[in-house]
């Protein structure tokens, strides 16, 4: 059987669901494989976006997303999606075409150093120069991209390895083995710490989403009296039922509700955190105040982060047996207090931002979104580009289910809203999925509309204008006292969705906003809506003083 086949084979095998990807001569010999099966193949409209929604799938399902291209720039136009995954962690494959290998040391068409190029953004980079070695290379990079810390890996397939004949194949997926829980004598001094301390505070991180991760920190969090202040990557991970231990989410600003806790807290529980999505400089100024670490990799020590004990292992597991020994923890009186006072301070928050009125310029960004929280069932997937609308969801959109609200809080990429909402479109049919990105974040990745109406996807897409890159602006405006490069031009969004089978409409009012979204939320609507694209004018002229509350450089 040939290589390419045998490649798609493997990804099956390991529950590979879809391919995302742009054809080439290099590449064509596994394009040519999956017309017999295998996973399904969604051609893009450019590969940057291919690893965008090859990564979101791995993120929302924990079963790695695969982009498919071909060589030279099909290969170096990875990049930013790979970076992308790698940093947020959300795992991925490539598998790139290269020329044949008797051309791979010669200056011709399309030849370069694919490996090099790649492993600097990437977990695993490895280039096959055997076809018998195609199903294993395959299958390594699959199993590291789900080993913690998870990431982007890519295989570098020369076309004449691809093409060739091969007896090798793999009997079956090979899963990543489990660990167990921390140990025993570990899970037992952390338990006294928190037990000891007066004002202890989890702090739930990326890895705490995961499913089962999930689940035993909310049986842990009900028993208990102890409050959770998620991060971005971490949002859902407390329930609806649960609200009551939900003190907001940190990342960006200072002096919000979960910074202070965090800030007063005499005890830290760290869950699933990874420093990627919020510095410990930032947040534990005090580097000798004790933390408990639970993860499933080592701390990673900083100044900032020492923790005082570090329970290692499988996360769930880890939480189900330190649950034991806390259950019916109650705190005094007076850190009650304080906790809820904190949960008041960010109910008005959101009283404050909804009290804004719209001006000339535009709709209240806040106000806005807002709205959304208010017309999104719970367990809709709402995405959030990079911009300042990604400022304003972060400060107010609550979600309650884990991997339901996206950022890319540790490259901050911008373009990503949109292919990752087609992603869970994808794999959550049933349900709302509504992406938010200004309107030059949009135009980075927006010539996949017609991917997503050529899929039947259904979808909502709500653009937050002021024809600027804002998140810019501002900061250039504190520092210098002016702004430079950041004033783009209008665009009609409902000639251009309309271009792709898409809806479009431009809105001005909050009324007709909400009157929209409804509309695209709804089933009852019928025909269905498929693709909506609702562009609304904000003004964002209230960011400056916004920007006074943000850690210095967590924009920069």
């Amino acid at each position: 059987m040939r290589a390419a086949q045998r490649a798609v084979e493997t990804l099956a095998a390991f529950g590979v669901r879809y391919v995302f990807g742009v054809p080439g001569a290099k590449i064509d010999e596994l394009y040519d494989a999956l017309v017999d099966g295998g996973p399904q193949l969604v051609v893009c409209r450019h590969e940057q976006n291919a690893a965008f929604m090859a990564a979101a799938v791995g993120r929302l399902t924990g079963v790695p997303g695969c982009a498919l291209v071909t060589s030279g720039p099909g290969t170096t136009n990875l990049v930013t999606g790979l970076i992308t995954a790698n940093t947020e962690q959300f795992p991925m494959i490539a598998l790139c075409g290269a020329v044949a290998r008797r051309d791979r040391l010669k200056r011709t068409h399309q030849t370069m150093d694919a490996s090099a190029a790649l492993k600097p953004f990437t977990k695993y980079v490895g280039e096959v120069d055997d076809p018998g070695n195609v199903t294993e290379a395959i299958a390594n990079a699959l199993r590291i991209a789900v080993t913690e810390p998870r990431g982007a890996t890519a295989v570098i397939l020369p076309m004449d390895v691809a093409a060739a004949p091969t007896d090798a194949e793999l009997s079956g997926p090979m899963p990543v083995p489990a660990l167990g829980p921390a140990p025993g004598e570990q899970i037992r001094r952390a338990a006294e710490m928190i037990r000891d301390a007066e004002r202890p505070v989890i702090l739930a991180g990326l890895r705490s989403g995961d499913p089962d991760a999930c689940a035993a920190l909310r049986e842990l969090v009900a028993g208990t009296d102890l409050p959770v202040v998620e991060t971005f990557q971490a949002a859902g991970v407390i329930s609806r039922k649960l609200e009551d231990h939900f003190v907001g989410r940190v990342g960006l600003f200072r002096n919000q509700p979960g910074d202070v806790l965090v800030a007063h807290a005499d005890l830290l529980v760290t869950v699933g955190y990874d420093p990627v999505e919020y510095d410990p400089g930032l947040w534990n100024p005090d580097p000798d105040r004790p933390v408990v670490h639970i993860d499933s990799v080592n701390a990673d020590i900083d100044n900032h982060y020492r923790p005082a004990v570090e329970l290692r292992g499988d996360i769930a597991a880890t939480l189900t047996e330190l649950g034991r020994p806390l259950a019916g923890l109650r705190l005094s009186q007076q850190a009650n207090a304080v906790i809820a006072e904190q949960r008041r301070a960010l109910a008005r928050i959101d009283e404050r931002a909804r009290a804004v009125p719209a001006t000339e310029l535009g709709l209240n960004p806040a106000a806005v979104i807002l709205k959304i929280r208010e017309l999104v069932d719970d367990d809709a997937t709402v995405v959030a580009d990079v911009g300042s609308n990604y400022i304003y969801t972060a400060r107010h959109f609550r979600s309650y289910e884990p991997r339901h609200l996206l950022f890319s809080n540790g490259q901050q990429t911008l373009g990503v809203a949109l292919p990752w909402a087609m992603a869970a479109a994808m794999l959550r049919p049933a349900t709302q999925v509504v992406s938010i990105s200004g309107d030059g974040g949009f135009l980075f990745t927006a010539q996949e509309l017609e991917t997503a109406t050529r899929l039947g996807l259904r979808m909502t897409h709500v653009i937050l204008r002021d024809n600027s890159y804002d998140m810019v602006a501002f900061q250039e405006r504190l520092k210098y006292g002016r702004t430079s490069g950041i004033r783009l031009g209008d665009y009609d969004i409902v000639q251009y969705a309309g271009a792709f089978g898409a809806r479009g409409i431009r809105v001005t009012t909050m009324e007709a906003f909400e009157t929209e979204l409804r509309q695209a939320l709804s089933r009852e609507t019928l025909p269905m809506p498929g693709v909506t694209v609702i562009d609304v004018d904000v003004d964002y002229s209230h960011n400056t003083d916004l920007f006074a509350q943000l850690h210095e450089g967590v924009l920069e």
